[in-house]
């Protein structure tokens, strides 16, 4: 390998179908205008050099050997835990990977990896595509995840997912409300761990037949909304039937019970980012939240990514 090799891949965010897209809900994802590119330089000496800079400052750094792939030791990080696990599983896929003596790695997120919009998906699709190799088969080897965040990862464009036992179905859509400009992202300063919700969420035996009817055709309903006002039933309906299945309350019933417009959990409740739609102006949503000691509040246009030119 003589000329660096770049790779890039968008983060995510999952509209509709949180945790029920596990157990094969037709789900709306986005893919955000956030992402992690992934730089592959050759070096001289052996091994593996790995450098992972988030907004340009560097936050992790380690060297790996063959062997460490093969017997990841005790002393690992959970991040070098991750990496080589996932290095490992591309080199199952494809023997000749890695087949050069040494490499130097750069990762480069921008966005705070505390986020939640993909810092595992947006580096499981870059590994998958520097190994060619299929990122599903290689999600499934490190995850029990739905691949919807991998789908994000692969589309410029909003996304209906499905995935019913090993078969995986994604369309490219249209999702741009007429409303948008009411629409924010609101981070609530929680790191969710997803893969331990899903593990969780899994453990259930309940197959929830009638929810994943309800909520597929919610997000159908909801990708057709043309009012806000519709948009906002919408919303509470899924929140309301997904809190019943998870038995705790919705997060505007539990944090902004006075709050006026829809708030809607994303991916794993309780922590990373809410949607949150109003008519308040941006400076009264602003100010609300900042009140409640929340500052991270993005609008639509600078979250999602809505290439609409091969639609």
């Amino acid at each position: 390998m003589d000329q660096a090799q770049f790779f890039y891949s968008n983060g995510k965010l999952l509209i509709t179908a949180e945790y029920l897209v596990l157990k094969g809900a037709l789900s709306l994802a986005v893919p955000t205008q956030h992402g992690q590119s992934l730089s592959v330089y050759p070096k001289t000496n052996e091994g593996l050099i790995w450098q992972a800079f988030e907004n340009d400052e560097q936050w992790l750094k380690f060297h790996l050997n063959k062997d460490d792939l093969l017997n990841p030791t005790e002393d690992f990080s959970p991040e070098k835990t991750f990496i080589a696990q996932l290095l490992k599983q591309a080199l199952a896929l494809n023997p000749n990977f890695l087949n050069a003596s040494a490499y130097r790695i750069e990762t480069h997120l921008n966005f705070n990896r505390n986020w939640g919009l993909g810092t595992s998906s947006t580096l499981i699709n870059n590994v998958a595509q520097w190994a060619q190799v299929d990122a599903f088969d290689l999600l499934a080897r490190v995850s029990k995840g739905s691949g919807y965040d991998v789908a994000c990862a692969q589309n410029d464009t909003p996304i209906l997912f499905q995935r019913l036992k090993n078969k995986i179905w994604t369309e490219a859509c249209i999702f741009s409300p007429e409303f948008k400009d009411q629409i924010y992202f609101l981070y609530l300063g929680k790191k969710q761990k997803t893969e331990n919700e899903v593990r969780r969420f899994l453990t259930q035996k309940k197959d929830y037949n009638l929810e994943i009817q309800e909520i597929s055709s919610l997000s159908l309903h909801l990708l057709d909304a043309e009012l806000a006002v519709d948009f906002d039933k919408i919303i509470e309906e899924h929140e309301a039937i997904t809190s019943n299945i998870l038995g705790i309350p919705s997060i505007k019933k539990l944090a902004f019970p006075d709050f006026e417009g829809s708030i809607k959990s994303l991916g794993a409740w309780g922590g990373d980012f809410v949607m949150v739609r109003s008519d308040w102006d941006k400076k009264t949503l602003t100010n609300y939240f900042r009140l409640k000691g929340l500052n991270t509040l993005i609008p639509w246009d600078n979250m999602v990514l809505e290439d609409e030119g091969d639609l």
